[in-house]
Order: structure tokens, then sequence, then C-alpha cells
């Protein structure tokens, strides 16, 4: 099993990260979705967000349309493969990155840095 988190709004992948309405999770098992979960996002808190993120349902790829340099550094420490430049229906990029179609594209944002929060 796989679990894939898509930070979302409504069911369309939000352009940044951070600014998101709702992650949602897909479990999926080889190509198929087996499962689907909302979480909200409880806000943009820059260096913690990707933390409660991974601690709501560990993930193993993280999907969004923009994303912050310190972001993507703290997923990428945990394991957390980084898919960015999505853009579309949740469940259809998904799809598309489990039959091996969706690659990251694009470059990463660095309006945040964690030091500012520490």
């Amino acid at each position: 099993m796989k679990r894939i988190a898509v930070a979302a709004e409504k069911d369309v992948v939000s352009d940044h990260f951070g600014l998101c309405e709702d992650f949602l999770y897909y479990n999926t098992d080889g190509e198929k979705i087996t499962k689907i979960e909302r979480f909200h996002n409880p806000g943009h808190r820059p260096c913690e967000l990707p933390e409660e993120v991974i601690a709501h349902g560990g993930i193993d790829t993280i999907i969004s349309g923009k994303l912050g340099k310190e972001a993507a550094r703290i997923f990428q420490d945990k394991g957390v493969e980084v898919i960015i430049g999505a853009e579309g229906e949740t469940r259809e990029i998904v799809d598309s990155y489990i039959h091996g179609k969706l690659h990251s594209e694009g470059e990463f944002c660095d309006a945040w840095t964690c030091e500012f929060f520490s």
C-alpha cells in the first residue's frame, strides 16, 4: 500500500501547499485507489505544516501545485517523495501518478525559511 497526500481546494489540486483548504489522503494498492480521506489544513505554519501532514497519516508522497523549499526539504528528509507542478482534479492526478504518468515539474518557492519561525 502507498499513501499519497494532495494539497487541495475542494477536489482540485491547490496552487500552493501551505495555503490549501484541505489535504486529501489517497490509499493505493498497486494501480488502484482504495480509500480517500480529507484532512482540513490547520493553518499555514511554515516549517510545521509538513510535520503535521506526515503525522496525520504517514505518507509516501505529497502532491501540490507549488511548495516551498523548506517544506520540500522537510518532506524529503522524512523520506516523502515530493511532486510539484500538478494541476487538475485530485483523483485524476493521483491516478496519473500511480500509473507512472505524473512527474514533478517546476521549481520550489523560496518565500519562507525556517529560521524566521524558530
